[in-house]
């Protein structure tokens, strides 16, 4: 007699705990990774239990997770405060912009508009994104 293979679509796969989708709407929070872990419990081997090490690493490494998700959204209101910083030192100074067309636009910078994503120089009555800079002066006299 031939026995085939059981196969179940409700494993719960461990691998993916550590290292969730970066996007916001898919990682793993820790109420998800509680329900992941009593499905494991649930459903283990009787005669492989987990054992209570393999359980206080994942433990580890959601808090770890955690962590590192504040270190990232720390990280990410610093470097958009340098930002902002950076664009308020470009008040009043010339700079020279490559613009889409392939001319160069030269003038004072007089404002600034800090978009998420495109933050933008205002020059006279234009709109230049600070990454087409490709040359600042000192402080128009």
């Amino acid at each position: 007699m031939q026995v085939n293979g059981v196969s179940s679509t409700n494993q719960v796969s461990t691998n993916n705990i550590a290292n969730p989708a970066p996007t916001g709407g898919n990682a793993l929070d820790a109420d998800q990774f509680m329900q992941i872990l009593m499905a494991q419990l649930t459903h283990q081997n009787p005669l492989e239990p987990m054992n209570n090490a393999e359980m206080m690493t994942q433990f580890s490494q959601l808090n770890s997770l955690q962590e590192l998700r504040e270190i990232h959204t720390a990280m990410d209101k610093l470097s958009g405060s340098n930002q902002v910083l950076y664009l308020a030192s470009l008040l009043g100074k010339t700079v020279k912009v490559n613009r889409p067309d392939g001319k160069i636009l030269e003038g004072v910078v007089e404002g600034v508009i800090t978009e998420k994503d495109n933050p933008q120089l205002r020059i006279g009555t234009e709109k230049v994104s600070v990454n087409d800079i490709i040359e600042v002066k000192g402080e128009d006299v």
